[in-house]
């Protein structure tokens, strides 16, 4: 009993003196106190999202997606879809590289989901890094036979950040992996960068030495957080393709 009551005092009524708020808006969080909290035995946790926030983040439709990117065709900036499938960007893409390419997105890049990504990388706060979890591991057990590869961050971000938010997330959805790329880019932010800028810097993203072991016939799942103007994704995978691997796809948070 001594045990319960102090698991009610450091866990409910601690929470009742400083009420928790959401990870991404950083409001107050209705989090009342249940009989069957008071009753477990187990520690008691607060939400770290509130349902605001998780009911703005709006799901991409594989119907309605870009048979490409992935992106949301039927949003303005998605431009004029092709009769092939394609969005604005794509068609753009394939007017200088033949690139046969398929990314999935499981939300639109708005502004709760920038939120979240702000206080994830900009910020540090890694405790929302259990998010998009779910969605992960649905396709993970889809897909069992594929080599999950996170994207690399250059080694300054790295040491900025003090991580590196694609592999923390797939760490955080207990989905293996494995590092086969590395990024020599410069620091700067994408977001601030052209898209000239950004192809330059294509090439910065590299395979590293030791595939001796690797099976090149298994399927790659390339991970990255966002898919913007898709110069990281094609850095990634024309590397990969160069190295012997045949089968390679993108999965992203969101585009």
């Amino acid at each position: 009993m001594i045990s319960l009551f102090k698991g009610v005092m450091e866990g409910g009524l601690a929470e009742a003196v400083s009420p928790p708020t959401c990870v991404i808006c950083q409001n107050t969080l209705d989090n009342p106190l249940t009989l069957a909290d008071i009753l477990s035995l187990s520690p008691i946790k607060p939400p770290l999202f509130c349902q605001e926030c998780l009911n703005s983040l709006i799901a991409i439709d594989l119907k309605t997606a870009c048979k490409q990117c992935g992106r949301d065709m039927t949003i303005e900036s998605a431009g004029q879809v092709d009769e092939e499938g394609f969005c604005g960007d794509c068609q753009s893409w394939h007017t200088y590289h033949d690139w046969q390419f398929t990314n999935q997105a499981f939300y639109q890049y708005n502004r709760v989901f920038k939120d979240w990504l702000v206080v994830l990388k900009g910020q540090g706060d890694i405790r929302g890094r259990h998010l998009f979890a779910k969605e992960l591991k649905a396709v993970y057990r889809k897909h069992m036979e594929a080599i999950w590869v996170p994207m690399p961050s250059s080694s300054e971000k790295v040491a900025n950040r003090g991580f590196n938010q694609t592999r923390l997330i797939l760490e955080a959805a207990d989905i293996p992996f494995q590092d086969l790329l590395m990024n020599e880019g410069s620091q700067g932010k994408q977001a601030y960068k052209n898209r000239q800028d950004r192809l330059q810097d294509r090439s910065k993203i590299k395979v590293k030495n030791d595939l001796e072991n690797i099976d090149k016939n298994r399927p790659i799942i390339l991970f990255d957080d966002v898919y913007t103007t898709g110069t990281t994704m094609f850095s990634a995978y024309k590397a990969l393709e160069l190295a012997g691997f045949s089968q390679v796809s993108g999965l992203t948070l969101a585009r």
